[in-house]
């Protein structure tokens, strides 16, 4: 497949990015690691008039800690993610959820900013970021927002990022004592998009649940977290998970190539439990 021609331009700043994006005549994307974007445009799935390449930006990268949370630039590289030594102390849950995405080439290329804004539901990191309830900064030439993780991600690969809006950072809490947490997909080769992924937070006290939040992908149009499940743990052991999770509500999985419908709602279940449960030992360890 032959790409159409399409004008390149690199930029030291992400506010000169913004204002290319501004200015631009024609339809112009970002790239920074291009895990999501080169594969489009080879397939012909995606036409540009113009590409604003952000790599060599140094601004938005990197790892910080903050009081209760950590922020995190957005053209950090997911290998980052899975090995900075303060995530893993701090927020060990999204590291854990970076190990699984793609091969080892593709986590040292692409960027936490990249996937978030593609938005896949199946993908890891939006999943993620909607139960740890991350807020997102946004910035363009002017101007620059705050909004939540769950209000981002509308549909398939469709987020609420407005045409001049550029990804700056992610702020996630940090977890504290009695805290645990689990992460488990299902895919037909490690590393390819999850058939289904499940996510969960618990804070524990004398082995029961007294805090909650569970969140799935690759189930509905966008990462969704379930609260009908999160308030029918609550006060649970784990062994009573089981009677409690029943058939998932609220989620609308597809069938493909990849799984049915049916399969994709059962491993909802399956792996919510999973996740729950390893959520308690953890949170009993902390």
């Amino acid at each position: 497949m032959f790409v159409k021609p399409f004008r390149y331009e690199r930029v030291d700043s992400l506010r000169a990015a913004a204002e290319l994006l501004r200015s631009s005549d024609g339809y112009t994307k970002v790239i920074a690691g291009g895990q999501s974007l080169m594969p489009l445009m080879n397939l012909g799935l995606l036409e540009l008039d113009g590409v604003i390449d952000i790599s060599r930006v140094d601004e938005a990268r990197g790892v910080h800690l903050d009081d209760g949370s950590v922020n995190i630039g957005a053209l950090t590289r997911h290998i980052q993610l899975v090995q900075d030594p303060a995530l893993r102390q701090r927020q060990p849950l999204l590291p854990a959820a970076a190990r699984w995405i793609g091969s080892a080439r593709i986590r040292s290329v692409g960027t936490l900013g990249g996937s978030l804004v593609h938005s896949d539901p199946a993908a890891e990191l939006p999943l993620v970021m909607v139960v740890l309830g991350a807020e997102y900064t946004l910035i363009t030439a002017t101007e620059r927002r705050v909004i939540r993780a769950d209000e981002f991600h509308l549909t398939y690969f469709t987020s609420s990022a407005g045409d001049d809006e550029l990804l700056e950072s992610v702020r996630v809490p940090t977890l504290g004592p009695g805290w645990g947490w689990g992460f488990a997909e299902v895919a037909r080769r490690r590393g390819d998009f999850a058939i289904a992924a499940a996510a969960a937070l618990v804070r524990v006290a004398d082995g029961r649940i007294v805090e909650a939040r569970v969140a799935l992908g690759g189930v509905h149009e966008r990462p969704l977290r379930v609260g009908a499940v999160e308030s029918s743990v609550l006060h649970a052991s784990k062994g009573e998970l089981a009677d409690r999770v029943g058939t998932i509500e609220g989620i609308d999985p597809a069938s493909d190539t990849s799984a049915s419908a049916g399969h994709r709602s059962r491993l909802a279940r399956v792996l919510t439990l999973r996740t729950l449960g390893e959520a308690i030992d953890r949170g009993e360890a902390s």
